[in-house]
């Protein structure tokens, strides 16, 4: 009885499907993965996804060692780092609204130099008030996240509609590359100088992503 009852509803919801003109979609295309043809789309997305990854992969795994190390309670470790996702969820809507306004490049340029600013301010002031420390993660990571989604949509103008999958997948492998890579090298800075040595690795990676987006405008 029961199993008639489901097959009665099953037939039912597929009957609206069945009476239906409208077209099929079409099969979907295999899409391959050719870092070549990406890098000749668009060579920002390119090498800002590798250094982006050098970046958020960083500061997402030793985020919390530099916190610890300056002596910062387990309470306060936490605040800071969801305190740097916060900030990075709220500006997205607002810097992707300017981003469609103009040069993506730009606005990309613009938030490497206020990621340098907020790491160079760490490293130099070396602050170890919980308060200043978790406000300036905040604006750090207010600067970091977004970057991802301002290079993928600018490779994206670039790109015809049926290449936007093989565009988002080969430039999140080169994310996950620069995110492998990231947390080793700012290990070493931070190990070899200090706990901010994490932020002089971000301010150097954004240096680079800055000048190199420079270029190519």
């Amino acid at each position: 009885f029961f199993f008639a009852i489901g097959a009665i509803l099953y037939c039912l919801a597929i009957l609206p499907t069945a009476l239906s003109t409208a077209q099929h979609l079409q099969p979907l295309k295999t899409a391959r993965l050719d870092i070549r043809a990406l890098y000749r789309n668009s060579p920002v997305a390119v090498v800002g996804c590798v250094l982006i990854g050098f970046v958020n992969g960083a500061f997402g795994t030793l985020g919390a060692v530099y916190a610890q190390r300056i002596g910062l309670p387990i309470p306060s470790i936490a605040l800071l780092m969801a305190g740097a996702v916060l900030g990075g969820s709220l500006i997205q809507f607002p810097l992707g609204r300017l981003s469609d306004k103009m040069d993506r490049r730009k606005v990309l340029v613009g938030v490497c130099i206020g990621a340098i600013i907020i790491g160079l301010t760490i490293v130099i002031l070396q602050p170890r008030t919980p308060e200043l420390v978790i406000g300036l993660s905040v604006i750090f990571g207010a600067m970091i996240y977004p970057q991802y989604a301002i290079t993928v949509a600018h490779a994206n103008d670039y790109a015809g509609p049926d290449e936007f999958v093989k565009i988002a997948g080969g430039l999140l492998l080169l994310l996950g590359v620069g995110t492998m890579i990231g947390p080793f090298l700012a290990a070493q800075a931070m190990e070899n100088f200090i706990p901010e040595g994490l932020f002089a690795f971000t301010a150097a990676s954004h240096l680079c992503l800055g000048l190199y987006t420079l270029f190519r405008m």
